[in-house]
């Protein structure tokens, strides 16, 4: 399917596939290996010997190049250079892959529950989505020279752009008759979509819907509507031209 793949194998698990025996391999010396290559199905089985042997099996790497691993000998009382294939200092380098996505899928799993199984399976999967789009999200941070979101944070604004908070209703407040200062609102009273939804650039169509109040302007009435941020914003032509639609989605 195109999907490079690397790791361990246990030795009845080969099908068939026969190599040295491992104290035949140990006899040989630290560092060596024995491989067999099946070029009908891309594929490589290496067994290498270090402490101990263990058999590795990749779609992408082989023997070759083989590199240098620094280990302690305890003959010699210091670390020497053992030979070693590229499959295993590949296993070495992208190992732990798997448990540190469990890992992370752990710590904010989401609270669905069903009798029907499959949604398990379903859930997982958006979590591990969600968890990839943020490690892309941390790479493409850095050299943009701007500071991440943590996991935490950028769940919540995954789910505010999916399920965006409804206006509350209710009478409107009193206005102020015994001249005490009024209180500041530190958070408009209808949220606005999160920047990451709002200066994306796709699917911001214009669509007709009741009027109301714009969102950009003071004293604008629009009935048009965006239809992925779900807010009003005027267009407005004549003498006083203005394009709230547009400015309100560019930063």
């Amino acid at each position: 399917m195109g999907l490079r793949s690397l790791g361990t194998i246990r030795k009845n698990r080969l099908m068939g596939c026969t190599l040295e025996e491992d104290r035949d391999l140990l006899r040989r010396g630290r560092g060596r290996s024995d491989f067999r290559v099946d070029n009908d199905a891309n594929l490589a089985v290496v067994k290498w010997a270090d402490n101990k042997t263990v058999t590795l099996v990749s779609s992408c790497a082989s023997v070759i190049p083989v590199g240098q691993v620094r280990r302690y000998s305890k003959e010699e009382k210091k670390k020497i250079s053992v030979p070693c294939p590229k499959i295993v200092s590949e296993y070495n380098t992208h190992m732990g892959g798997v448990d540190l996505a469990d890992m992370m899928i752990a710590l904010y799993r989401t609270p669905a529950k069903s009798h029907r199984w499959y949604l398990a399976l379903f859930w997982q999967m958006v979590d591990i989505a969600v968890n990839n789009a943020w490690l892309l999200h941390r790479h493409d941070a850095a050299p943009l020279g701007q500071k991440h979101n943590c996991l935490k944070a950028f769940r919540l604004d995954v789910a505010k752009g999916h399920y965006p908070e409804k206006q509350k209703r209710g009478c409107p407040s009193k206005g102020n008759e015994d001249n005490t200062p009024p209180r500041i609102i530190k958070q408009p009273k209808v949220p606005r979509p999160v920047d990451d939804m709002r200066y994306d650039g796709i699917d911001h169509f214009p669509i007709v819907s009741v009027k109301g109040r714009c969102r950009m302007c003071q004293d604008g009435q629009t009935s048009i509507v965006c239809q992925k941020c779900k807010v009003r914003l005027c267009i407005v032509t004549g003498q006083n031209p203005r394009n709230c639609f547009h400015s309100f989605h560019c930063q």
